[in-house]
């Protein structure tokens, strides 16, 4: 990829979004980072002890990198955690954020979730995306993972959703699927995920190349 380029993606539960993601970023030779990996950037535990130096996830990321700079530029001063109390998770956002923020500067990246759309939405060189999909279709997926009654898991997936739309409304103040916010909308019970990152592979290359 010449031009750098970051691409955000956020997701409804089991829709698909991150495998998305993690395919696209293969395709453009870049690294996906997910909520998981910036969640273990945010580990007190982890950043102190070194061993996610060491993480094949993190060793050798801009990451990795970044957090670690960030964290010594506190020496004795724990990372908030990630708790129901207000101060911590609002402190926790903003250095999540500003991580974010930098990793669009350094270099050419997927990002999935923590409200990285909203975070980056001026930049020109972002592209934006939701990825939904019909509740059989994530049904399918779901069940492959939990072993859960049909009922308990509709139920999980509906609750998943209202979390993750609670947190985006919480710290950027406006609706988890306003269309105004993304590129591309996809709906990945029709397109499959190959399909979804051929449309996304065919919208970069009509706007960028």
């Amino acid at each position: 990829m010449k031009e750098k380029l970051v691409i955000t993606i956020n997701r409804q539960f089991c829709s698909g979004g991150l495998k998305i993601g993690k395919r696209l970023a293969e395709e453009l030779g870049v690294i996906c980072y997910d909520s998981e990996m910036l969640r273990l950037v945010s580990d007190n535990a982890g950043m102190e002890g070194g061993y996610l130096a060491t993480d094949s996830r993190l060793k050798n990321t801009s990451l990795y990198d970044i957090a670690k700079r960030k964290y010594d530029e506190h020496p004795g001063e724990p990372l908030p955690a990630e708790s129901d109390n207000y101060f911590n998770m609002k402190d926790l956002f903003l250095y999540q954020r500003a991580i974010i923020e930098e990793l669009a500067e350094r270099e050419s990246c997927v990002i999935v979730g923590r409200c990285a759309n909203y975070i980056l939405k001026d930049r020109p060189d972002t592209v934006s995306i939701f990825v939904h999909a019909s509740m059989d279709y994530r049904l399918r997926r779901a069940s492959s993972v939990y072993n859960m009654e049909k009922t308990d898991l509709v139920s999980y997936i509906k609750s998943m959703d209202r979390h993750k739309s609670d947190y985006y409304k919480y710290y950027t103040g406006v609706e988890w699927k306003d269309a105004t916010y993304y590129n591309i909308s996809i709906d990945s019970s029709k397109t499959g995920i190959s399909g979804a990152v051929e449309e996304i592979e065919k919208y970069i290359k009509a706007k960028f190349m």
